[in-house]
């Protein structure tokens, strides 16, 4: 009922220089064979667990701890020698976990984890990088999270993903995706900046690089998906409210152009769908003020440009779509009712010229064929 014996290889003491190594090595192969294996394993448990296996080197009181290398031969007419690293499966419980973790500087910075592949030769591409966790049958799949520690008496690390550009062709591609659904609803994807408890939260930029000497820089899309069945969804782009201050702004702003016209800002709302049968009202485009509870709600104010030194202020145009077989649209301006004051002015009023005649004020009615 006693543990068996043990066996062990040591290198002798060096009590003035280094200790003996201990190298296990096969022999090398023939001219039509392999070398041979090296295989270093513990023996199976029938009621207990099985021995573990302990690859590493000792401390270093006076100087650095030795290194710990696993290296695969390379082929010369075939591929080279994969690694692998696997955890024990389990028939009744949840299987191993696989660790890889730096060595803590108790006085400096800890030690850095770097995964990359190898270069790419002269005809091929690099090696892809996979992170994923496997497929599950009855349970939900396992989770993938990447992100920095927190610190205590500095900042939070920056988490960081760059794709590598190219000489010959397009600059590498930047998918996030949640994944997909066949019962329920699919997966949400969210960016946040950070909070800030005791000034003002972190930003989130989301902008195209600028263009070289003979494109266009990259459009920004914000889009939903389409609906087979059902309403697409909805497009929200607005600011968070105050509860000591105002409401941050939201503003939409198109580029000037040096040689040309300026960029166009167009809100157009969402038309029927076209084909037989379509009875569909088009979607309404509404710009609305702010209601003040307490004081005078928002201001809507439409205006145009001023004009530069050889041309005029850009027209405000205000009309309905044509009509095919009903009435066009109306078009209305007036103010509201007031219960506790007098209903708000209508003023129409013509800028006046210091060179020409004043604009003229035009009021027509439609005319008709019939």
């Amino acid at each position: 009922a006693a543990t068996g014996g043990a066996c062990a290889a040591t290198g002798g003491e060096g009590s003035a220089a280094s200790g003996g190594a201990v190298r296990v090595a096969s022999g090398n192969a023939g001219g039509a064979g392999s070398s041979g294996r090296l295989v270093f394993s513990s023996g199976t448990s029938q009621t207990g667990n099985s021995g573990a296996v302990l690859l590493g080197s000792g401390s270093g009181t006076a100087g650095r701890g030795g290194a710990a290398t696993v290296s695969v031969g390379s082929g010369t007419s075939g591929g080279g020698g994969s690694t692998q690293l696997a955890s024990g499966g389990s028939a009744a419980t949840s299987g191993g976990s696989v660790l890889a973790r730096t060595g803590e500087g108790t006085a400096a910075s800890g030690g850095a984890i770097r995964i990359s592949s190898a270069n790419a030769g002269a005809t091929g591409a690099s090696g892809a990088l996979r992170f994923a966790s496997g497929s599950s049958k009855g349970g939900n799949s396992g989770r993938i999270c990447a992100g920095t520690g927190a610190s205590t008496a500095g900042r939070g690390g920056a988490v960081r993903v760059v794709i590598g550009s190219g000489t010959s062709s397009a600059g590498g591609a930047l998918v996030l995706q949640a994944g997909s659904s066949t019962e329920a609803t699919g997966g949400g994807a969210g960016v946040a900046s950070g909070r800030g408890a005791g000034t003002s939260s972190g930003v989130v930029r989301v902008r195209g690089a600028n263009a070289g000497g003979g494109g266009s820089s990259g459009r920004l899309a914000f889009s939903s998906g389409t609906g087979a069945t059902g309403n697409s969804g909805g497009a929200v782009l607005g600011s968070g409210t105050a509860t000591a201050g105002r409401g941050g702004r939201a503003l939409a702003t198109a580029g000037s152009g040096t040689s040309g016209a300026g960029g166009g800002l167009a809100l157009v709302a969402g038309r029927d769908a076209v084909g037989a049968g379509a009875k569909g009202t088009g979607g309404r485009a509404v710009a609305l003020g702010g209601e003040g509870t307490a004081a005078s709600s928002g201001a809507v104010e439409v205006t145009s440009a001023k004009g530069g030194a050889s041309g005029g202020s850009g027209r405000l145009v205000f009309t309905s779509g044509t009509s095919k077989s009903g009435n066009s649209g109306a078009a209305s301006f007036g103010s509201g009712g007031a219960t506790g004051g007098r209903g708000g002015a209508v003023s129409a009023a013509v800028g006046s010229g210091t060179s020409g005649a004043g604009g003229a004020v035009c009021a027509r009615g439609g005319a008709s064929t019939a």
